[in-house]
């Protein structure tokens, strides 16, 4: 079957960011079938190039891939979906192949995403087996059993339970020769950051935050890729492609130390000049694993603190304390990591007080970047959806699709001339 293949995101917040979904799933669908991919990331006139893929290639099924809702900003929202919409319309009337939609923002609503973008298919979980799955039968299959499809059934759309891939070894390298991984290399977004390209060495968060999506995603169990089996990537990468910055998207990356020790003496030992990043967790510090991290060429990692407030990392849900993210930046510091951070500020039990000693215990430490957000986005099923709904923040009726925010009333006219502040005395404390 021919599959053209489409990442949708454009969008350059922080770093442009390299479609690591939709790569694995190609991978998957390469050896089987006949794949065109359009990256709309580096591609100017997007549909035009598309429209022109259609006419050459004559695609037997057109696969979008979504990443983003919208920016997630509480002051001045960016919805991505209708653009997605108005695209989809105008792929209507250059082609008459099926559509079907995944990625990370469809996993999040799919039926409400199903019923305001009108594909004709949508699939929900990691797609590298159930939508190989799906095209090898198409159209003589039983869609109610492919793992995660939402299809129309009747009038109505249906939610296949998704699937979950149990051993990430079975699956083979995300397919980078479909797309350009030297132009995200070299590309700089927002942040004004050296490029990269991402990679993933696990999946699965085992952490309770109160508004994230992630377990929804992911499932709480973690499960793994072979260290030898990642570092031959990013040696495959170098040899390539010349690629040698390089970021997992791994939720946490320090955790198990096990498996991320030996993660780090799989890439050491490939002796090659290649510098990464990583996201740490604090709930897991531990200085030995910094400085192998450091040794085997980590640079930087992202810090995910969210606050400097012990009350407020309670009520996140975060399962670490401030004295542990003291005892983290201790260690990173003392094996030659840059850092950067994040405030989530604004949720529930947030007051000035906590804002500003979050603030203070960040001046202290000097993190190359601290990435601001105000307000917490309310995604259905999570823990803050529910609170949300008790205290009368959003209605069971509310489509949260259309993003809504909690932000603490106790900040909410306080907040955003307090940050001006802020931002004039730290440049790089971004927004």
């Amino acid at each position: 079957m021919k599959i053209l293949c489409v990442s949708t995101n454009n969008s350059r917040l922080i770093v442009p960011t390299f479609p690591l979904g939709l790569a694995s799933v190609v991978a998957s669908l390469g050896r089987h079938h006949e794949v065109r991919v359009v990256d709309c990331m580096f591609t100017p006139h997007c549909l035009e190039a598309i429209a022109q893929s259609l006419d050459e290639f004559q695609p037997e099924f057109i696969a979008l891939s979504m990443r983003n809702l919208d920016n997630q900003d509480s002051c001045q929202p960016v919805f991505y979906f209708p653009e997605i919409k108005e695209f989809i319309d105008k792929l209507r009337n250059y082609s008459g192949s099926p559509i079907i939609i995944g990625g990370s923002a469809f996993n999040i609503f799919p039926l409400e995403l199903a019923e305001y973008l009108a594909p004709d298919f949508g699939l929900v979980g990691e797609g590298e087996l159930s939508f190989r799955t799906f095209v090898d039968t198409y159209p003589n299959l039983n869609y109610a059993d492919i793992p995660g499809l939402v299809w129309k059934n009747g009038t109505g759309w249906r939610l296949n339970q998704p699937e979950v891939v149990p051993d990430l070894n079975d699956l083979p390298d995300p397919a980078w020769e479909y797309f350009s991984p030297d132009l995200y290399h070299e590309a700089k977004g927002s942040a004004k950051l050296p490029g990269m390209v991402t990679l993933q060495s696990r999946r699965g968060c085992p952490m309770r935050c109160i508004y994230c999506t992630t377990p929804q995603l992911e499932g709480r169990r973690l499960r793994v890729r072979s260290p030898a089996k990642v570092a031959a990537f990013m040696a495959d990468g170098y040899e390539r492609w010349g690629l040698i910055r390089y970021y997992f998207v791994d939720n946490i990356f320090n955790y198990p130390k096990d498996y991320a020790t030996k993660l780090c003496q799989a890439i050491k030992a490939l002796n090659l000049p290649l510098t990464w990043s990583c996201l740490i967790n604090p709930a897991f510090p531990d200085a030995d694993l910094f400085k192998r991290i450091r040794e085997a060429g980590g640079n930087r990692v992202q810090l995910g603190n969210e606050s400097g407030s012990n009350l407020i990392l309670k009520n996140l849900g975060k399962g670490f304390s401030r004295s542990q993210v003291e005892q983290t930046i201790s260690g990173l510091v003392a094996a030659g990591l840059e850092f950067g951070c994040f405030l989530l500020m604004g949720g529930p039990g947030e007051t000035p007080e906590t804002i500003q000693e979050s603030v203070h215990f960040l001046e202290q430490y000097q993190p190359f970047l601290v990435n601001l957000t105000v307000g917490l986005r309310i995604y259905p099923g999570t823990p803050l959806h529910r609170l949300a709904l008790a205290e009368g923040v959003v209605e069971p009726s509310d489509n949260l699709l259309w993003p809504h925010f909690y932000l603490s009333p106790a900040v909410a006219d306080w907040i955003w001339d307090y940050l001006k502040e802020v931002r004039k005395r730290h440049p790089n404390w971004i927004f």
